[in-house]
């Protein structure tokens, strides 16, 4: 008996502002794909210039479903999965990212799995496995108003030392290590991890200086069109005290438009938290050797991820 071969699952990663998903809507025309998120920023509603969800080069526009986006005739699942203020876990993602993978599946697609959020891809591949602990509701709101040294005072008071790999400037992350060390809320659920599945990695990477101009044309464009509407529209629908307004991009745009900071301050700041988050990205990705890398600066680097893929497509 011949056995059945195994699906594909295409995973487009890298820092922010490598074109991730300009390049995934290109492949999905080419090669009759759907495209899953993996980026812990676009999961939130009403959060669209600021978290990237559209390239701006697109000039298709855009449709929003029920927890994906359509551009032109191809789907993004992932985006506007909850409102700003609700909790939502890697564990939570990949008990949406499994079941939506083994669905376009079943339909032909092939799936491109795109973002720079490392730990939700991991958690979808299987190379880490969650703690299945929940989310402690409670233990949040205690916690959220501490900055990233007094919380690894609290994580170390629990387990005696800081865990290899975390993100010591990340609360959202030491917040989550603390849950864990508590233990509470014990979740006994597997995911339904993906059985006879290949994942093929491509990494979008550049030398630094390239990826931070990239960043800072970024921040600049959306600066000027739209990010400051958007987030005092955030504000207006009460979540000026929500987390996600005090982090990435969102944080510097809060103080400008309260009058805290000046504009051009303000968006330096966003360029300084980008690059920091870049370099953040490129040192988690670096734990993957399975990843092949393509250098965006390289004129030929797009066909050579066609010849990639191609590749893959026709031999496995």
């Amino acid at each position: 008996m011949n056995k059945k071969p195994a699906a594909k699952v295409f995973i487009i990663l890298g820092p922010t502002s490598t074109g991730k998903t300009t390049l995934a809507l290109d492949l999905c025309a080419k090669y009759s794909g759907e495209i899953i998120s993996a980026d812990s920023r676009q999961i939130y509603k009403y959060m669209d210039i600021g978290t990237g969800k559209v390239p701006l080069v697109e000039k298709s526009g855009s449709l929003k479903g029920d927890k994906f986006w359509q551009i032109g005739n191809i789907k993004i699942w992932g985006y506007d999965l909850v409102k700003p203020d609700e909790l939502f876990s890697a564990y939570d993602y990949a008990n949406f990212a499994l079941p939506k993978i083994n669905e376009l599946q079943k339909d032909n697609k092939n799936v491109f799995l795109v973002g720079g959020t490392g730990f939700y891809i991991d958690i979808v591949t299987g190379r880490t496995k969650p703690s299945l602990v929940e989310p402690d509701p409670v233990l949040r709101k205690e916690l959220e108003g501490l900055d990233a040294p007094e919380l690894l005072e609290r994580l170390k008071a629990l387990i005696g030392a800081i865990p290899e790999g975390l993100d010591v400037k990340n609360p959202a992350r030491i917040i989550r290590a603390i849950e864990r060390a508590m233990k509470k809320n014990i979740n006994e659920k597997e995911l339904p991890y993906l059985q006879n599945t290949k994942f093929y990695y491509i990494g979008l990477d550049a030398p630094r200086d390239v990826l931070f101009s990239r960043a800072d044309k970024w921040a600049e464009e959306v600066w000027k069109k739209g990010l400051l509407e958007e987030t005092q529209k955030l504000i207006d629908m009460g979540y000026e005290n929500s987390p996600k307004l005090h982090g990435l991009v969102y944080k510097s745009a809060v103080e400008f438009i309260k009058g805290l900071s000046d504009g051009a301050k303000s968006l330096e700041r966003i360029k300084f938290d980008l690059h920091g988050y870049i370099r953040r990205q490129q040192t988690y990705f670096k734990k993957n050797p399975d990843i092949v890398w393509f250098d965006i600066s390289k004129e030929n680097c797009r066909q050579n991820i066609y010849n990639f893929i191609e590749g893959k497509i026709k031999n496995g």
